[in-house]
């Protein structure tokens, strides 16, 4: 089950990256309707959502039921800068993290799938539920790129 989670985010992954290099710099920063994030801003927020993820699978899997550390989205684009982040640089990490996470991941045993960490709010989650929210999110922002095109 969780090798196709895999699986799927690789596909995920592959359809983001599709659609984030339809963009260029003459439109990457164009907001969305009603005032929404650019696809530059897009890119940012999934790199640093990339890294916070790999390093949940990376610590479920060589920490015995870590905490995760949520993190506060909302408050990324100001603090961390996004209107000065070049957006390529973002593109390349998110490729980068994707596919280190695809190599880690691709050779773990059924029960590494199932290594638990501690979410605050969600309780004990496995490496296998953390892969599935991370396909969702992929999924989801592919989607929001292709309504900014």
């Amino acid at each position: 089950m969780s090798h196709e989670k895999l699986a799927e985010y690789g596909t995920n992954l592959e359809a983001f990256l599709v659609q984030a290099r339809k963009f260029n710099a003459s439109n990457i920063q164009a907001p969305g309707a009603d005032n929404e994030w650019s696809a530059a801003y897009v890119l940012h927020h999934v790199a640093d959502a990339e890294m916070h993820f790999a390093i949940r699978y990376f610590n479920a899997l060589t920490i015995e039921a870590p905490s995760i550390i949520p993190f506060e989205e909302d408050a990324y684009p100001s603090v961390l800068n996004y209107a000065g982040r070049d957006w390529s640089t973002s593109l390349s990490l998110i490729e980068s993290v994707g596919k280190l996470v695809l190599v880690a991941l691709t050779p773990i045993t059924s029960e590494q799938w199932e290594r638990v960490s501690i979410h605050p709010e969600a309780g004990n989650v496995s490496v296998s539920f953390l892969i599935g929210k991370a396909c969702s999110h992929m999924a989801a922002h592919t989607e929001q790129l292709k309504a900014l095109l």
